[in-house]
């Protein structure tokens, strides 16, 4: 008997149950019903063990594809970015080179000006100890100085320091930029300056952009905010080259300069970075799908169609915040890049509003 059933009879009806053959009966159906309720327990919690092993085992495997899905996004984000530098490794080689190149002119005038200089202190030198005959060693010292030009070195000279210190300083620059552009991708935010990560950009891309368009840039006062820096100048940087490639479309072979502005302000709780074009437009049939990975305008071989996808994910995933154009063809295109706050900080302004030039 089921010992279920053997306490229950035991509780309620003691020494006193009934006998007979319809209540044994009733006695074998009431125990055939709890073995049968037991083995149907079983089987079903056998059953949810087994369910709950596979939900596990599919949920450690999701997790899995995941961790992979997410490592490959990271992948491809970061084979974007060396894309992107790649294509403009060769701009900002001659970006370097031209002050390099200046700053060795002015070493090599500067070196020979000082071996003249010396030549003129060694005769001036003698000419103080002469004196036997000291107009002989005051006309060897004019012949000295008329022979090196020495009015000419005294009106070049500060020219080469400056032009030497000038080409370090942009040496200097874009060394800077390329560290801030090539620094990993940190896995939490941290509170950046978003003009100096357009100023960086502007100087990586200058070579791309200056002969094919005018480029303008308006910083406002701006706090830090809260982001990736690394991932955000590939964003700009991409809207960049997109833009510069918007105007050589529409101006390429003809002696027509385009026009990119980059504005920085903030609004309300966000800042705001616009970058704008008077380029040949999206037509109206590729602006629902800019943001499509692969989709592309561009020829075979000049875009992969994934620098608009990735930096919608960047903005709207990551940063929380939001990716918006609005472009008319044969006009232009003006896209906008929206980055949250989130708590209000306190640190002060970065840099005041100014409007400048990116000098060819």
């Amino acid at each position: 008997m089921h010992k279920l059933l053997e306490r229950q009879l035991r509780k309620y009806l003691g020494a006193a149950a009934p006998e007979g053959p319809q209540f044994a009966a009733f006695l074998r159906a009431v125990d055939e019903a709890y073995v049968e309720s037991d083995s149907g327990q079983a089987l079903l919690e056998r059953s949810i063990e087994l369910t709950s092993g596979e939900l596990l085992e599919r949920n450690a495997r999701l997790e899995q594809d995941l961790a992979s899905i997410k490592r490959l996004e990271l992948e491809l984000r970061q084979a974007e970015k060396l894309r992107a530098v790649g294509q403009l490794a060769a701009g900002v080689a001659h970006e370097i080179n031209t002050p390099i190149q200046y700053v060795g002119d002015s070493v090599h005038f500067m070196k020979g000006a000082c071996q003249d200089l010396l030549t003129l202190g060694q005769v001036l030198r003698q000419a103080m100890n002469d004196t036997v005959d000291p107009t002989q060693a005051v006309e060897r010292l004019r012949l000295t100085v008329e022979e090196i030009d020495l009015e000419y070195l005294l009106q070049e000279l500060p020219k080469a320091l400056e032009q030497t210190s000038d080409g370090v300083r942009r040496v200097a620059g874009i060394v800077s930029a390329l560290k801030d552009f090539g620094r990993p991708d940190s896995r939490d935010k941290t509170l950046a300056d978003v003009n100096r990560c357009l100023e960086t950009t502007l100087l990586i891309a200058q070579n791309e952009l200056k002969y094919v368009a005018k480029v303008e840039f308006e910083l406002g006062v701006l706090p830090l905010v809260p982001c990736y820096p690394g991932e955000l100048n590939q964003v700009l940087l991409n809207l960049l080259v997109n833009a510069a490639h918007a105007v050589a479309a529409r101006f390429g072979g003809t002696e027509q300069f385009g026009l990119i502005r980059a504005v920085t302000a903030q609004r309300a709780e966000c800042v705001v970075v616009t970058v704008s074009d008077n380029g040949i437009g999206i037509l109206p049939e590729h602006q629902a799908r800019i943001f499509e990975p692969f989709f592309t305008t561009k020829a075979v071989g000049a875009g992969t169609g994934q620098g608009l996808a990735i930096a919608r994910s960047i903005i709207v995933e990551k940063h929380g915040g939001s990716l918006a154009f609005e472009s008319v063809p044969g006009q232009g295109t003006s896209f906008s890049i929206s980055l949250p706050l989130g708590e209000p900080l306190s640190q002060p302004a970065l840099s005041r509003p100014f409007q400048a030039e990116v000098v060819p």
